[in-house]
């Protein structure tokens, strides 16, 4: 007995190998980041909004620094407070 999944799979299948449709291949996290700079800038760009400068990898480690301080932190005192 073939369920509704497995038949949904073959069809999607056979459809892509006659070029009939399209599968994507699942974003890597560096894809999902450039896709996501480029819709941010074309809906700024739409809004009206002025273009903002690029950030620096310095100015990016910064604030991965940052956030990574204020997680341990927060990790820190939930310790704490469970050895209360």
């Amino acid at each position: 007995m073939m369920t509704a999944v497995k038949t949904m799979s073959i069809e999607r299948d056979d459809l892509a190998s006659q070029n009939l449709i399209e599968i994507d291949e699942p974003e890597t996290a560096q894809e999902e980041f450039m896709r996501l700079g480029r819709e941010i800038r074309e809906w700024r760009k739409n809004e009206g909004l002025p273009e903002e400068d690029p950030m620096t990898m310095e100015e990016i480690v910064a604030i991965c620094k940052e956030v990574r301080a204020e997680m341990y932190a927060e990790e820190q005192a939930q310790k704490m407070a469970a050895y209360r």
